[in-house]
């Protein structure tokens, strides 16, 4: 039986940081070359070592060959491997970064030249690399690269009326700290003459403040510093307010738009989450504006010359879930399932209003509703291709027949008119597609099922098995394969489902402690459904530390309750006017009898939770309203109080300011309710929950007359799993207080 001390040993060996390379071919990315081919990047392990190859297909047949002659390539940089793991290659020309340098070798030439690596800049940079915008004294500015001239295209803005610059709350302070550029909000047209933008009018916002207790590297001062950025509450009538404008880059003049001012909740035109699109000609962009509470929404169409037209505009009595958050990751970068054709006659709007997310079809002309194009009861989640040539649209859909979890996701297409509905993708799990050409690149994979990536034809037709995951190095560390279950609901009638993974010295013979790792958010379901071994935000460890909690003892689950999205409108509405109902928190509770009956393992009378930002609000509120269930609760970066939270997300699910409903959301008033042990912990610089959340349910616990314990992270943000001197706090506190056992004194070796 192994000691207290080497089982810290062995959880040490999956952390987040010791499993980089511990999964190959997780994930692989195939990239567009032209009609008839694409290229991947194939992982093998080699003397211990992850060797990375480029892999060329023939999209006609399938076979592949090498991107490029590696050797020769080797040969040229002296090393031994291709020191890489991605490129750009492009009419013979690759790219690439190593040692600090950037690196073009042209094939056909046989020229290689050397850049040093160019640092990052507050420029946004055209498609075809001739023109950058950037902001100087609150105004955007235009320079032809070539020629280096300057051009002014704006002149009015001022402080807190600025143009291409977004909201300052959700991230944008640790950007600042760090020194990274602010790279202006500014949405290129596909052929780099036109670009969207915003003026973001923030003047009277109230503020929020952060006190920088440490040294900054160029500070000769010890002095703290104030940092303060704007951020509205539910109370407050002044938002931030973008307004839309157009820019004829060719010509250099820039004109308001007369679309209607979107309420900012960050960067709107965001290469990762945008709220508007180009067509792909460039005769138009189109956006997804929504007003505030959320309970209404547009598809907004906008010319070159600024003139908009709506084309929808949907109402709801609670909210509309029109954002694909989660891993309903949207159109490519477009945070929403909407499309406009090039030639601006035909739309395509998600909507939940029969109760599930369907495709309708618009005239987008008249601006009347034609039909549904998707079946009834499917859920549409991102679309993930379209091909106008031939009508058709490629998403991903769940709640499908046949599949034995509801989240699951299946690649999907339909004609423009409805007809000839398929399913793709047969495999019961998780699927992530990508069309290319006439091809389809698929990954599916569940928590119990290593990821898989194969080649099918558009019409479904299985090709080949293109690369399997390599696992091995994974499961010598001790990871252990979660197990799905499902559970009836509260509500007494609807499945749940969620994953347990057992403790790594499990005997059937005895009962161990567990950890319900918990979200509580509504806007995205925890339970991962792809298999996990990476998390998806950097640094944090998969499935909050379940794996690691298991090499020492203790059991884990998580579970998706009643309020989360992804099953319907009925479902996610639950948590309408119910953000203190944690996405189904009542649900964990309920269920832990049935969970006993399957896994008799389970001691009920040590039961743990934890979690970040809405699951550190669902833990605290787990501790104060359940205290006789959880006796141990570990709550880092909670939003305790939903006043005290930026007014774009509460109020979706809260609606407008009520202060009888938002008191409901205010986890002190439950102080006087702790029994357990409740670890609170929050990072300084948290620029999404403030830390005054935190000491507000400190003082509610001291006035209490309540034990607890609490620590501040100066340094940290609101990514406070990420922290290993967190992770490592959080393992010893479940130890000495949920297995009961004296905690070592044994230190993780720190990332580099």
């Amino acid at each position: 039986m192994k000691t207290i001390r080497e089982k810290y040993t062995a959880a040490e060996k999956l952390l987040p940081w010791n499993l980089k390379e511990a999964v190959l071919n997780e994930k692989p990315k195939a990239f567009r070359i032209d009609d008839s081919h694409f290229f991947y990047s194939l992982q093998e392990r080699k003397d211990g070592k992850v060797i990375t190859s480029f892999r060329l297909v023939n999209t006609s047949d399938g076979s592949e060959t090498e991107l490029f002659d590696h050797k020769l390539l080797c040969e040229l940089l002296k090393t031994e491997e291709i020191p890489f793991s991605s490129c750009d290659f492009e009419d013979g020309i690759l790219k690439f970064e190593y040692e600090e340098k950037e690196y073009t070798w042209d094939i056909e030439a046989d020229e290689l030249t050397i850049d040093e690596k160019e640092e990052k800049r507050a420029v946004s940079v055209s498609p075809d690399g001739s023109k950058e915008v950037f902001v100087k004294d609150f105004n955007l500015w235009m320079r032809n690269i070539e020629t280096g001239k300057e051009t002014q295209l704006s002149f009015d803005g001022e402080k807190d009326n600025a143009y291409g610059k977004y909201a300052e709350y959700s991230g944008y302070i640790t950007e600042r700290v760090k020194g990274n550029p602010e790279i202006p909000d500014v949405l290129w047209s596909p052929d780099s003459q036109y670009f969207l933008t915003v003026r973001l009018d923030q003047r009277n916002v109230k503020e929020l403040y952060i006190l920088q207790s440490y040294d900054q590297e160029d500070s000769d001062s010890i002095r703290p510093r104030l940092i303060t950025y704007k951020c509205a509450f539910p109370e407050d009538e002044i938002l931030p307010m973008a307004y839309w404008y157009i820019c004829n880059a060719e010509e250099g003049t820039l004109k308001e738009t007369d679309a209607p001012a979107q309420c900012a909740g960050g960067p709107l035109l965001n290469p990762r989450f945008s709220m508007a699109k180009w067509a792909e000609n460039s005769e138009f962009v189109y956006l997804t504006h929504t007003e505030r509470a959320h309970k209404a929404a547009s598809l907004i169409m906008i010319d070159h010359e600024g003139k908009s037209g709506t084309i929808v505009h949907e109402k709801a009595d609670t909210f509309l879930n029109i954002k694909t958050y989660g891993e309903l990751d949207g159109f490519g970068s477009y945070a929403a399932s909407n499309y406009i054709t090039e030639d601006g006659k035909t739309a395509f709007w998600q909507s939940e209003r029969d109760g599930f997310a369907r495709l309708y079809r618009y005239d987008a002309v008249t601006k009347e509703c034609l039909y549904p194009i998707t079946p009834e009861k499917r859920i549409v989640g991102e679309i993930v291709s379209i091909d106008e040539e031939k009508e058709v649209i490629y998403f991903c859909a769940s709640n499908m027949e046949g599949i034995s979890d509801p989240y699951y996701q299946q690649l999907c297409c339909v004609k423009f008119d409805g007809s000839d509905f398929k399913v793709l993708t047969d495999e019961d799990a998780m699927h992530k597609s990508a069309v290319i050409n006439d091809m389809i690149i698929d990954t599916y994979s569940r928590v119990d099922l290593p990821p898989v990536t194969v080649l099918r034809k558009t019409d479904g037709t299985f090709i080949r098995t293109l690369v399997e995951a390599d696992i091995s190095d994974l499961l010598s560390r001790g990871y252990i394969i979660p197990e799905r279950f499902t559970v009836k609901a509260s509500d007494g009638e609807t499945d749940l489902y969620g994953i347990l993974i057992r403790p790594a010295d499990f005997d059937e013979n005895k009962s161990y402690p567990f950890i319900d790792y918990i979200y509580g958010g509504m806007q995205c379901y925890n339970v991962p459904k792809a298999f996990a071994a990476q998390a998806g935000i950097e640094g944090r460890e998969v499935m909050g530390g379940l794996e690691e909690l298991a090499q020492l003892g203790f059991a884990g689950i998580i579970l998706d309750g009643l309020g989360t999205p992804g099953r319907g409108k009925k479902l996610h509405e639950i948590s309408y006017e119910n953000i203190h109902g944690c996405a189904g928190l009542k649900d964990h509770v309920y269920v832990l009898p049935q969970l006993k009956e399957k896994y008799p393992l389970l001691d009920l009378e040590r039961a743990g939770m934890w979690g970040n930002s809405g699951g550190g609000c669902a833990t605290s509120r787990a501790m104060l309203e359940y205290p006789d269930v959880y006796k141990v609760g570990v709550s880092s970066a909670g939003n305790h109080d939903q006043r005290m939270y930026n007014n774009q997300w509460t109020e979706n699910y809260y609606g407008l300011y009520n202060k009888e409903i938002y008191l409901k959301g205010d986890n002190t008033s439950l102080a006087k309710n702790l029994k357990g042990h409740l670890y609170i912990v929050h990072g300084a610089m948290d620029d999404n929950v403030a830390m005054s959340q935190s000491i507000r349910l400190i003082d509610a616990l001291i006035e209490a007359d309540k034990d607890f314990d609490f620590l501040i992270l100066p340094r940290t943000n609101h990514n406070v799993p990420a922290n290993p001197y967190f992770i490592r706090k959080k393992i010893d506190y479940f130890v000495k207080y949920l297995l009961e056992e004296e905690v070592p004194d044994y230190r993780f070796a720190k990332p580099e």
